[in-house]
């Protein structure tokens, strides 16, 4: 469906789905204000925000997982299906939900997947007819033009893009062509760049049938690739609804979020840094999917390593940072090690500090608070064998906060409860508390709203500037091109070429798919 054209449900002005004023408290605080939404037939409807914006309440409420408070109602096609919006029914109701992680077991097959809980039964034995449920997958895949997929396929052996199809599939089965509202929460973020196109298809297909499509996204280029119209919230309020996409650019958009400029246009040309020797030298590394790696980063240098989703750019950041054992040769400020005794105390013994892809499981103690995460690692060098001390682990990571707009700004709350894009500030602010020689940033802005998506590549810029070598390990082109000096392709294991500046997000996609349009163009 184009974006200018419109179904004769929506214009005739019933809406696929309508929420009237919902709000939510947790423990005498309002973090949802008095949300109202309409989402018309045929529409991709995106939400935009950044993390502890509302979106994700709101969504939680009109699922289901939360119960909002009184006042407050959900329509689907007219009909109120009021609050709390009961999650044994979402189906009946019209409302299907893709989540981030999609809820797959990869271990099983699409059949008993897509069939789970709905299973046809033999009327004497009882048992699972796998003949009735495998037509019934077949016909839903089919209509998803996914045909291509077996119902016997184990799920874990497709594509992620296939992956998709089939979560879809499982939420739209039974249901009538084209009606109701299906809400992608993250859906594209395990997606790789080469199958992105494939998911967008996806959605355009059920919207141009009539069926309404949410897209909660922290991708703004993504936004305004597919969605017809969006709805920004800010600090648990919608403050602007039913945006028209054809109005705004990136920096519109960004607008939006923020409430002000993104300003991400150049960071090397705004915060230049002047390399000099020392750093961080590679030579024949290797290890899982990376063969044979040498590169050099000078201090106060900012260089990018990127790659397709088979390159083995996802094994290079934990081979530097001892994570994992290899084979080859590393030098720190021209200090040699052997990588066969290469470890993560090795590493920070020699000064390179990394910021893993997964904060929750590598990066963050979630359980600890914000003070006690962000000066761990600087408990012995600045404290005593016989007493830590407190005063510089408050004045510290209060600096932390400041420097890096952490909110809420509350040294003592556990990690855990602060959103993912305050994480990861505090993560980055955790290692760069002492300049590090080496910063090795492993996919640093993945699921990270815009705010601190600027913030984290600041921060990498900055340690650059105060004379660290930082090695960007990283899929997003657009971050690569507003952060670094050069950039390496990599491609089955190996550095196949170098970039070095000027280049833009275009070239660098290029570079790593050269047979291929930009799924985002």
């Amino acid at each position: 469906m184009s974006k200018d054209s419109e179904s004769p449900e929506a214009a005739a002005g019933t809406p696929r789905l309508q929420v009237t004023g919902l709000s939510k408290t947790f423990a005498g605080v309002t973090v949802l204000h008095d949300a109202r939404l309409r989402v018309q037939p045929g529409e991709v409807h995106a939400l935009v925000g950044q993390n502890g914006s509302g979106k994700s309440t709101l969504i939680k409420l009109i699922s289901g997982v939360y119960s909002a408070d009184p006042g407050g109602d959900v329509y689907v096609d007219g009909t109120r299906i009021g609050t709390p919006v009961r999650t044994g029914r979402l189906h009946d109701e019209g409302l299907a939900f893709v989540h981030q992680d999609l809820g797959l077991v990869l271990d099983l097959t699409v059949r008993e997947n897509v069939r789970v809980g709905r299973h046809a039964v033999n009327r004497y034995t009882r048992w699972i007819d796998r003949g009735r449920d495998a037509a019934a997958v077949r016909e839903s895949l089919e209509f998803l033009g996914l045909g291509h997929i077996s119902p016997e396929a184990k799920v874990g052996t497709l594509r992620p893009s296939d992956r998709v199809g089939v979560a879809v599939a499982r939420a739209l089965q039974g249901r009538r062509p084209g009606a109701g509202v299906v809400v992608f929460d993250e859906s594209s973020r395990g997606i790789p760049q080469e199958s992105l196109a494939d998911f967008y298809g996806l959605i355009r297909l059920l919207s141009a049938q009539g069926t309404a499509v949410i897209l909660v996204s922290h991708n703004l280029r993504e936004v305004l690739h597919i969605a017809d119209r969006v709805t920004a919230l800010r600090n648990g309020r919608i403050v602007e609804t039913g945006v028209p996409v054809a109005d705004l650019d990136e920096s519109g958009l960004t607008r939006l979020v923020l409430g002000r400029d993104g300003d991400l246009d150049d960071l090397v040309a705004q915060m230049p840094s002047a390399a000099s020797p020392g750093g961080l030298r590679v030579e024949n590394l290797s290890g899982g999917r990376v063969r044979d790696v040498s590169l050099d980063v000078r201090r106060g240098e900012v260089v990018g390593v990127t790659g397709s989703v088979d390159s083995g750019l996802a094994a290079l950041a934990p081979l530097l940072a001892g994570r994992a054992g290899g084979r080859g040769s590393l030098a720190i400020d021209d200090r040699r090690s052997d990588m066969s005794n290469w470890n993560l105390l090795a590493a920070l013994a020699a000064g390179l500090s990394y910021i893993p892809q997964d904060r929750h499981g590598e990066g963050l103690a979630t359980a600890l608070t914000a003070q006690e995460n962000v000066t761990l690692p600087h408990l012995a060098r600045r404290g005593k064998r016989w007493w830590i001390g407190t005063g510089w682990q408050k004045s510290e990571t209060d600096g932390v906060m400041a420097r890096f707009a952490v909110h809420p700004a509350d040294r003592n709350a556990p990690v855990a409860t602060f959103s993912g894009g305050n994480q990861q500030k505090l993560l980055m602010g955790k290692w760069l508390l002492d300049p590090p020689a080496v910063l090795v940033l492993d996919d640093p802005t993945q699921a990270v709203d815009v705010g601190a998506r600027i913030a984290v590549l600041r921060a990498a810029r900055q340690a650059a500037v105060d004379g660290s070598a930082v090695l960007l390990c990283s899929h997003e082109v657009d971050d690569l091109a507003a952060v670094c000096d050069r950039v390496l392709i990599l491609d089955r294991g190996v550095v196949v070429r170098e970039l070095t500046r000027p280049f833009t997000a275009d070239t660098v996609f290029a570079e790593i798919f050269p047979d291929s349009e930009r799924a985002l163009s």
